[in-house]
C-alpha cells in the first residue's frame, strides 16, 4: 500500500489560493513530541504549507518530557487540578527541556528541509506576555503556583519577517513576565488560542494524539463540524471532559476574538495537516462560529 502524501494538487489549488499569506497557527501537543516518527510526519507537512505560501507559525508544549526529566533530577512534579506548580528549578527543567531541547530540534529539522526558522534561541519567548498566576484556583483556594503566566498579549516584533523573508516562529510554552521579563511557564493551547487571535490567523490547528472530538469512547470517528453552540453543550453535559475540554476552551476563545477556524486533528496519522487545511472534507473537528456554513 502506498504511503498517503496527502490531497492532490488540483483538489489543494483552491485552498492555496484563499489562504496564502495568511498565518496559520499549528499547535503541537507534547504527547507527539516522544518519538521520531511522529514527528517526522508533521513537520514536513508545515515544510508543504510554507511552500504554497502559507505562513505556518508552532507552538508546542512538552509536559511529558518535563515530568520525565524532573523526576530524573529528584524533583517531584506537583500538579494541582492538573496544572503545572512550577518552582524555579522546575522553571530550569522547562528550559532545558522545552526551550533548549525540542524547541531547538523543531527549529534545526525545518531547517535542514530549507525551511527558515526562528524558535528560543532567536528571542520569539519575547512575543509571549504574560502575567504571574494569581496564588488562588478557580476556586479561591491558595495555591502557590510558582513561576506560572497566564498569556495577557502577543507582541509581533519578535516573530517579524526576516530579511524580508517569513521565518517559521516556532514557540514553546513559556511565556515573558511582563512586570520583570522573567521566564513563565504558560500553557501552550493558551499561547496558541491568543497568537491565533493578536496575529489575525485565518486558521488555528491543535494537534492531538486522536482523531479529533468524539461523541464517545465507541464512536467510529471524530465529530466532523461542531458549532459554537454545539460545543458548548457537548462540554456542559460531559461528552467532552479532560484535555479535550481544555482543548475546546482555547478554541471557543479563539472564535469568540475572530479566528475563524478551529481545527482539532491527529497528529500521529500520515498527512492529517495537508487533509484537514487542503480539501472539502478534512480529517479531524472543525470548530466554527454558529453562523459558519458547512465544511
Amino acid at each position: 500500500m502506498k504511503p498517503d502524501r496527502g490531497p492532490g494538487l488540483v483538489e489543494a489549488a483552491p485552498y492555496i489560493e484563499a489562504f496564502r499569506d495568511r498565518l496559520v497557527v499549528v499547535k503541537i501537543g507534547g504527547e507527539l513530541l516522544d518519538g521520531g516518527p511522529v514527528v517526522e510526519r508533521i513537520l514536513p507537512q508545515v515544510a508543504v504549507l510554507y511552500r504554497c505560501g502559507l505562513r505556518p507559525l508552532i507552538v508546542h508544549g512538552g509536559g511529558r518530557q518535563v515530568d520525565d526529566a524532573c523526576k530524573a533530577r529528584g524533583i517531584e512534579p506537583v500538579k494541582h487540578r492538573g496544572r503545572r506548580v512550577t518552582t524555579p528549578e522546575v522553571r530550569d527543567v522547562l528550559v532545558d527541556v522545552i526551550a533548549k531541547g525540542l524547541n531547538q530540534a523543531i527549529v534545526d529539522r525545518l531547517r535542514a528541509d530549507d525551511i527558515p526558522a526562528i524558535g528560543f534561541a532567536d528571542g520569539v519567548t519575547d512575543a509571549v506576555r504574560a502575567r504571574r498566576r494569581a496564588p488562588t484556583d478557580e476556586d479561591g483556594v491558595t495555591v502557590d503556583w510558582g513561576e506560572v503566566g497566564d498569556v495577557v498579549g502577543i507582541q509581533s516584533g519578535p516573530l517579524a519577517q526576516h530579511a524580508g523573508v517569513w521565518a517559521v516562529p516556532v514557540l514553546p510554552s513559556l511565556g515573558t513576565a511582563e512586570d520583570d521579563g522573567a521566564l513563565l511557564n504558560v500553557n501552550a493551547d493558551a499561547v496558541a488560542s491568543r497568537v491565533a487571535t493578536d496575529l489575525d490567523a485565518a486558521k488555528l490547528v491543535l494537534l492531538t494524539s486522536i482523531a479529533g472530538v468524539m461523541e464517545g469512547a465507541d464512536a467510529a470517528g471524530p465529530i466532523s463540524q461542531l458549532t459554537d453552540t454545539a460545543a458548548r453543550s457537548l462540554v456542559a453535559s460531559g461528552v467532552i471532559a479532560g484535555g479535550m475540554r481544555a482543548k475546546i476552551e482555547e478554541a471557543l476563545r479563539a472564535l469568540g476574538r475572530g479566528v475563524p477556524r478551529v481545527h482539532i486533528i491527529s497528529g500521529r496519522e500520515p498527512a492529517t495537516l495537508l487533509r484537514e487545511i487542503f480539501t472539502d472534507e478534512g480529517c479531524g473537528t472543525l470548530v466554527v462560529p454558529d453562523e459558519a456554513g458547512a465544511r
